[in-house]
């Protein structure tokens, strides 16, 4: 798994002696008498990790630029760069504890964002395999992306951290201690928040309360203006069954008028089709008859001529042999036919024989004309019966539609009625939904918050615990065997109470053992972890006079001369990262080689004097 290596801490400035503290690989060992600038390495490392001020000093006057080396997993070493004042960084590839700084190198911003990756904490995060992490914020299930900053108190601990009275995973702020137990099972298990669905936080539970408040009452008012009733739904539930008993039994009269008429408006039409008919017979007798009545005329007119010539021929002598009356010729000059020279009656016989002729064409024209008017009375009869049954089908008519529109009025007015108390009906089972919906919703239960501890394995939490109770046996420690994590608390537990019970001696040792035991255990399992460990005053106790143990400010008694011997052996023997301890207490002779001591004596003639050279040494 990819860790760091810290390199170097250097202070330079415009016409100053670079103040550099070179780190070890393994173990470094920063100590000396106060106010040396022992603590100060640490507010610089946390400073050069993203801390937004680092603060002023006089011992720092001269000094504008603060260096961080960092020898990378991929094995390159870079040097991070930065104003005293604040600011951005500068990545500057290679290891730089000098002036004058090249030129160039890369921006990085001091704040984390997780849309750009052109930050310190995305730049170092993504170095440990950690990039793009994210973790609860609060017990809704809301996320964050994880940042360096949220990272750095698990394994950078200065002085004030140590020995505070909260444990170690967390800063003793409320709102964060949901993302400070979840960076912890990041680092413990290797697993993050990315798969949680959130639930709404209770400022997000309020509003969405309120808005549902809101739409349900507006849609309630609406379906309420749309009410033309004061009734209960039971009671329109009741009027629809009775109108639609009603609506039944008009239905079924207009039906049965509806059919009568049906009928009688067969009877109208085929009547009325025969009158028609009639009618139109009748009338072309009427024709024929007028016209034989013309024709009888005509014979009648010509049989009276004929009686006319007749007469005329007696009279006139037309029937009688002599000279012509016509050209006066003499007899003997005539031509006659010789058929009829002995008829001297041919003349008048022509003119009876055509008085007989027509007389008979007259005769029969009067049977004829008498059975056309027979065939006309007859038809003239059967019209009138025709003409009586169709009055009799229109009056019928007429009294099924005096009775039917009515009926139909008020089938309209029932359909009308019953159409507008079935949409009250609708709407009152609205109303009545969108009460219970709101009701609902008044009601809903709060969701169950999500603990700090949710995901937290108790395997992993147990097996950390026995790793913190090993390392405190082999420091010494006197209630090492009691020694645990607890997992409800997230603190150590040792002589059957929480750390945070304890004096601020024991609860720095405690402390350091957590954070030691947890880089330990992130090394072990192959899980990411920054893998530098920085420690201020781990072993800090009040001295007696005496040489002798004595209580510290909880009571409890620790022998730090045995503690810190075994405490400097196991981190220089037993810890497979780099680890810093910044310490008041001289180190044991017995440690051997492969660690670094950086002794500040505060003495401007002997030794180093402190972080930042004397004054008079710049």
């Amino acid at each position: 798994m990819e860790r760091l290596t810290l390199l170097h801490l250097t202070f330079v400035g415009p016409g100053v002696v670079p103040a550099t503290v070179e780190f070890g690989p393994k173990l470094t060992v920063v100590r000396g008498p106060s106010d040396t600038g022992k603590s100060y390495i640490a507010d610089s490392i946390d400073f050069m990790l993203g801390a937004s001020a680092l603060k002023e000093i006089p011992e720092r006057d001269g000094y504008d630029t603060v260096l961080l080396g960092i020898h990378l997993p991929d094995g390159k070493d870079v040097t991070l760069a930065r104003a005293v004042q604040g600011g951005a960084f500068r990545l500057l590839r290679g290891d730089h504890r000098t002036n004058p700084l090249p030129a160039g190198g890369d921006s990085l911003s001091a704040t984390h964002d997780k849309k750009k990756t052109d930050s310190v904490s995305r730049y170092v995060l993504g170095k440990i395999g950690l990039d793009g992490k994210v973790v609860r914020k609060d017990g809704a299930g809301r996320t964050i992306s994880l940042s360096l900053r949220k990272l750095l108190p698990f394994f950078l601990v200065n002085e004030t951290k140590i020995q505070a009275r909260t444990p170690p995973v967390e800063t003793g702020q409320h709102a964060d201690r949901t993302g400070e137990i979840s960076t912890f099972r990041l680092l413990l298990q290797g697993e993050d928040d990315s798969a949680l669905e959130p639930n709404e936080s209770p400022t997000e539970r309020r509003r969405s309360k309120a808005a549902k408040h809101d739409v349900i009452d507006k849609l309630l008012a609406e379906a309420r203006r749309e009410l033309k009733t004061d009734e209960t739904l039971e009671q329109v539930t009741e009027r629809i069954g009775r109108l639609r008993a009603a609506i039944a039994e008009s239905t079924g009269t207009i039906e049965q008028t509806a059919a009568a008429r049906q009928q009688w408006g067969h009877h109208l039409s085929n009547s009325e089709r025969l009158v028609t008919a009639g009618r139109r017979s009748i009338a072309e007798l009427d024709a024929l008859d007028a016209r034989f009545a013309l024709l009888h005329d005509q014979y009648t007119s010509d049989l009276d001529r004929l009686d006319a010539v007749g007469e005329a021929g007696s009279l006139l002598g037309y029937f009688t042999p002599g000279r012509c009356v016509f050209c006066g010729a003499e007899p003997e000059h005539q031509h006659l036919n010789a058929d009829c020279t002995e008829d001297t009656t041919a003349f008048s016989q022509s003119v009876r024989e055509e008085q007989r002729k027509t007389t008979a064409l007259r005769e029969d024209l009067l049977q004829a004309i008498a059975g056309l008017r027979d065939e006309r009375a007859g038809k003239a009869e059967r019209l009138q019966n025709y003409t009586g049954r169709a009055a009799e089908a229109a009056a019928q008519i007429a009294r099924l539609d005096s009775l039917l529109n009515p009926r139909q009025h008020e089938l309209r007015d029932l359909l009308a009625t019953a159409t507008q108390l079935e949409r009250d009906a609708d709407t009152i089972r609205r109303v009545q939904r969108l009460e219970a919906l709101r009701s609902e919703v008044t009601k809903a239960p709060k969701p169950k918050p999500i603990k700090p501890t949710a995901g937290l394995q108790r395997s992993a939490v147990d097996a950390l615990s026995h790793m913190i109770a090993s390392r405190l046996r082999a420091w010494g420690f006197h209630d090492a065997d009691s020694a645990s994590y607890s997992f409800a608390e997230q603190d150590v537990v040792s002589g059957n109470q929480l750390r945070t019970a304890h004096g601020k001696g024991v609860r720095a040792v405690l402390h350091a053992a957590f954070t030691i035991s947890l880089a330990q255990y992130c090394f072990d399992n192959n899980l990411p972890h920054p893998g530098v460990v920085v420690l201020d005053s781990p072993l800090v106790v009040y001295r007696p006079p005496d040489p002798g143990a004595e209580p510290d400010d909880s009571g409890s008694v620790l022998d730090t001369t045995s503690l810190a011997s075994r405490f400097f052996a196991d981190v220089h023997t037993n810890f497979s990262g780099q680890i810093i301890i910044l310490e008041n207490e001289d180190l044991p002779d017995s440690l051997g080689a492969g660690w670094r001591d950086i002794t500040f004596t505060k003495n401007i003639d002997r030794g180093r004097y402190g972080l930042f050279p004397h004054p008079r040494s710049r």
